[in-house]
């Protein structure tokens, strides 16, 4: 497990890495900083090179590790885990232990595989998704890994983080991170979609209000601006954190202010209902 350093040792080590980044000039040098060691890494493997030299997580590609012997690089702080829980139904639930999780600015975590065909993924809008990370964080993704394996990821920018892994996050396999303090896009709720399902749309507006006041409709012209999500033919624009992942994401229990107090927030801290399903399987096996 390579082990998790102790507060005196997570203190020094903050409070050095806060002096260099002060000496450099603050949060821009961390951006700069941050985009320079992406571009010199290139790729995931040139980054554990990096990582094994220098003990720096790479800001992009983190530190992926094939198996739970490779040492490594930097002593996580914390650790979660990647799980498949069953359930009486044909999906399994896909978990992130803890689910909700505090860190200070610099913290290193290990995301260990104890199941496989897992990413561990920012809501980026790079990844075609609205922002659900720091504004200047850049778009980074674990692989996936063999079963005992792990990915280290260093957090060092203050702010809220959504996570989730890219094959299972329509069964809820998502996360929230609370860097510091709640700040950044996501330290605001996710938009309730439910509030505009089944709205009628402005033409339909337009022409009940002409038809009760006795106009014709047929002549009436109407102005619209597509929606967030694009028309016919439209492009689509970035995407909210879907179906499981959405409904486990706006539990109350992963309330930024809440993993803040309670520094750690379980899966079974959550409510059931957030973790249903939305799809069923039917007609398999094909027999």
């Amino acid at each position: 497990m390579g082990g998790f350093r102790n507060d005196t040792e997570r203190g020094e080590s903050t409070a050095k890495r806060r002096s260099v980044l002060r000496a450099l000039g603050g949060a821009g040098a961390v951006a700069a900083l941050g985009s320079a060691g992406a571009a010199a890494a290139g790729t995931p493997a040139a980054a554990r090179a990096r990582a094994r030299q220098d003990g720096e997580i790479d800001p992009v590609y983190g530190y992926p590790a094939q198996s739970g012997e490779e040492e490594p690089p930097v002593s996580p702080n914390v650790e979660v885990t990647l799980e498949i829980r069953p359930r009486d139904a044909p999906i399994p639930e896909f978990v992130f232990e803890p689910t909700g999780l505090y860190l200070e600015p610099g913290d290193t975590v290990r995301f260990s595989y104890e199941s496989p065909h897992h990413t561990v993924t920012a809501y980026h809008p790079e990844f075609g998704y609205v922002p659900r990370v720091p504004e200047g964080v850049p778009p980074f993704s674990a692989p996936p890994l063999p079963v005992g394996g792990y990915w280290l990821y260093t957090f060092e920018q203050e702010g809220v983080y959504e996570l989730h892994c890219a094959p299972h996050e329509i069964f809820g396999h998502a996360m929230r991170i609370v860097v510091g303090s709640p700040s950044g896009p996501a330290a605001d709720p996710l938009p309730d979609v439910c509030e505009t399902a089944g709205t009628a749309t402005t033409e339909e507006t337009e022409a009940e209000t002409a038809t009760a006041e006795g106009m014709d409709t047929e002549t009436t012209e109407v102005e619209t601006t597509p929606d967030e999500g694009g028309g016919e033919g439209e492009e689509e624009g970035p995407a909210l954190p879907r179906f499981g992942a959405y409904t486990v994401l706006r539990d109350p229990a992963l309330e930024p202010d809440n993993i803040v107090d309670e520094r750690r927030v379980r899966w079974d801290d959550l409510d059931p209902e957030s973790k249903r399903l939305f799809l069923r399987v039917e007609g398999f096996p094909p027999c």
